[in-house]
C-alpha cells in the first residue's frame, strides 16, 4: 500500500484565489491523500468556495485564529499522513507533483525531506522557474545562501510534528529548517518544477518585504549562538547586510553604510565569497545610494 501524504492548506480571504489552490491539490490523481484546509474566518467567498469541494476534502474549519503559523499547525495536529506539505491559498501545486515525491520516498526509504523547483508568476510579474538550492546547513540557511522556495518542500510528517514556531509570521519556514539542520536532518532536492508560487500586491512576500528582512534577522541573532568561527562570522555579516539593505531601502543612508561596514568588519574573508557578494548586490540594486 502506498504511503499517505497529508497537504493543508492554511487560508484567510483569499476567495480570488483558492479554487485554483484547491483543485491544484484534488486533481493531482494520488492516493491515498488527505487534505485539510483551515480558514481563519474569511468574510469573502473563500467558504462557500470551500464547501464546493467539501466531499473531496478530508477536513476543513473556518474559524477566528491567531493567522498563517496557527493555521499551519491545526492542520499538521489533525494530520495522519506519513508524509506532510503545506501550500498557501494562493499558490498552487504543478500537476504530477505528488506523484513525483511520493515515488521519491518510496524509491529512497531514508529519505525525510525534499524539495524541488517552483514557479514565480503573477499579473505584475514574469512567469520564472527558480531552481532551488536547498539548505545544507545551519550557517548556510542563516547566512541566506540558498534559494528554496516553501511550496517546493515536503517532509516525513514525524520530523516537523512538533510544529511550526508561531513566535515567527513571515520566516516561520526558515525556521523550521534551521531546526531541522541544527538536528542533523538534510535536504534532498529533486530538478522537477513542483509548485507555482504566486505574486501579487497583497501577498506577504510583496507587501511585507521589509518586515520579513527584520523579522529573519532576528532569526538569526537567536541562533548565531550555535554557530562557531568562521560559520558565526559569515552569518552575522549577512546579518549586518541584510540590516544595510534595509535601512537603505527606507532611505536610512547612512545606516546603511554603517551597517555594511560592520558586515566586512566582521567577515572580511567574505569579499571572496558569492552568497556574501549576492547580498551586497541586492543591497547596491536597492537604490539606496549608499
Amino acid at each position: 500500500m502506498s504511503a499517505k501524504l497529508s497537504i493543508v492548506t492554511p487560508s484567510f480571504n483569499q476567495g480570488r484565489f483558492i479554487e485554483e489552490t484547491i483543485l491544484s491539490v484534488l486533481n493531482q490523481g494520488y492516493e491515498p491523500l488527505e487534505y485539510i484546509v483551515i480558514d481563519g474566518g474569511s468574510t469573502d467567498e473563500t467558504v462557500d468556495i470551500i464547501k464546493r469541494y467539501e466531499n473531496k476534502i478530508s477536513y476543513w474549519v473556518s474559524e477566528k485564529d491567531r493567522g498563517q503559523v496557527e493555521a499551519i499547525n491545526k492542520g499538521l495536529a489533525r494530520a495522519t499522513g506519513d508524509f506532510f506539505g503545506f501550500i498557501n491559498s494562493d499558490d498552487v501545486y504543478l500537476p504530477g507533483t505528488f506523484n513525483a515525491v511520493m515515488d521519491h520516498f518510496a524509491k529512497h526509504p531514508g529519505s525525510q525531506w525534499i524539495c524541488g523547483d517552483t514557479i514565480m508568476f503573477g499579473a505584475d510579474h514574469p512567469t520564472e522557474v527558480i531552481h532551488s538550492e536547498v539548505p545544507k546547513s545551519a550557517a548556510h540557511c542563516l547566512a541566506w545562501a540558498y534559494t528554496a522556495p516553501q511550496p517546493g518542500h515536503f517532509w516525513k510528517t514525524e520530523i516537523v510534528r512538533s510544529g511550526f514556531d508561531e513566535h515567527w509570521s513571515y520566516d516561520f519556514d526558515h525556521d523550521m529548517y534551521i531546526r531541522l539542520l541544527l538536528a542533523g536532518h538534510t535536504c534532498e532536492y529533486i530538478p522537477l518544477p513542483m509548485a507555482a508560487y504566486r505574486l501579487h500586491p497583497v501577498s506577504k512576500t510583496v507587501a511585507e518585504n521589509h518586515r520579513q528582512i527584520e523579522e529573519f534577522d532576528r532569526i538569526a541573532e537567536h541562533y548565531e549562538p550555535q554557530l562557531h568561527g568562521a560559520d558565526q562570522r559569515w552569518c552575522r555579516a549577512t546579518r549586518y547586510l541584510r540590516l544595510s539593505y534595509a535601512a537603505s531601502e527606507a532611505g536610512r543612508k547612512r545606516d546603511g553604510a554603517r551597517w555594511l561596514m560592520r558586515a566586512l568588519a566582521t567577515h572580511p574573508e567574505g569579499l571572496k565569497n558569492r552568497p556574501f557578494w549576492g547580498c551586497l548586490r541586492r543591497l547596491l540594486a536597492s537604490g539606496g545610494g549608499l
